[in-house]
């Protein structure tokens, strides 16, 4: 991802780069910040892209961004793959009505783009990578608590070795080995956030580990501390596809 600014290529989203992305969460960050211009928003180009000016936000990023100030709740969701450029995806969602919006990262910047509330389900099903289809899980109840570490810490190689390590007590024909070791997985963890004393708590999440033939849930901490004690490695199981998606759907409505 470069370091320039990045132009806004529709009136429907802005492109920015990741520290341009950064300042403007600042700038909203709280009613205190929202009339003014930082440092950073200063530095990173926003002014002379017109998304930012003396009285804060302005132009294309003060109208798609809005809703956020107004938001109390918000869903992040990072995906961990092996198979995507650059391995990592972002999203945010900020759940408003009439009027949401979401930011995603991808390979060309941060993309911001407002949309109507009754669409952020199908949002929240796409960054997830959840489709419908059957679910085979022929492979083993648990996943190395070494992999969920790596995957935290966004260290793929290393996830990818306890993987190798964990199909070699096999079977070796089944298709969750087979999906392991040609590196078409993906882990995708989505974190419910609420407001509180102008700060962004962690609240509930779900945890999943995505194959061409499954879906999987995770239980597994999303803290360091909890992670390292487990007694034993985190259990992987894989409901119906329908009972992930209520689940998600639980930390959009909780």
């Amino acid at each position: 991802m470069n370091d320039h600014p990045i132009e806004s290529d529709s009136s429907d989203q802005i492109i920015v780069t990741v520290e341009q992305a950064d300042a403007l969460l600042e700038m909203i960050a709280s009613d205190e910040n929202a009339g003014r211009i930082s440092s950073a928003a200063l530095s990173s180009g926003l002014v002379s892209l017109g998304l930012a000016g003396a009285n804060g936000l302005s132009g294309d990023a003060a109208r798609i961004l809005e809703p956020v100030r107004a938001a109390r709740t918000r869903l992040v969701i990072r995906v961990v793959s092996p198979s995507i450029p650059g391995t990592v995806r972002d999203w945010r969602i900020w759940p408003v009505a009439p009027r949401s919006v979401v930011m995603r990262s991808d390979v060309d910047g941060v993309h911001f783009s407002q949309v109507d509330y009754c669409e952020v389900p199908h949002i929240l099903a796409f960054a997830s990578l959840l489709h419908a289809g059957p679910t085979i899980h022929d492979g083993p109840p648990y996943i190395p608590a070494d992999f969920v570490a790596a995957i935290r810490a966004l260290d793929v190689q290393g996830a990818q070795e306890a993987l190798n390590n964990l199909v070699t007590y096999g079977p070796a024909e089944s298709l969750f080995s087979q999906d392991c070791i040609s590196g078409r997985w993906s882990v995708v963890t989505c974190v419910r956030e609420q407001i509180r004393r102008r700060q962004w708590r962690t609240g509930q999440h779900v945890d999943c580990f995505v194959t061409g033939h499954m879906h999987a849930q995770i239980h597994a901490p999303l803290e360091e501390q909890a992670l390292n004690h487990l007694s034993a490695d985190p259990t992987l199981d894989a409901p119906p596809r329908a009972a992930i998606w209520a689940m998600l759907m639980g930390l959009l409505h909780e």
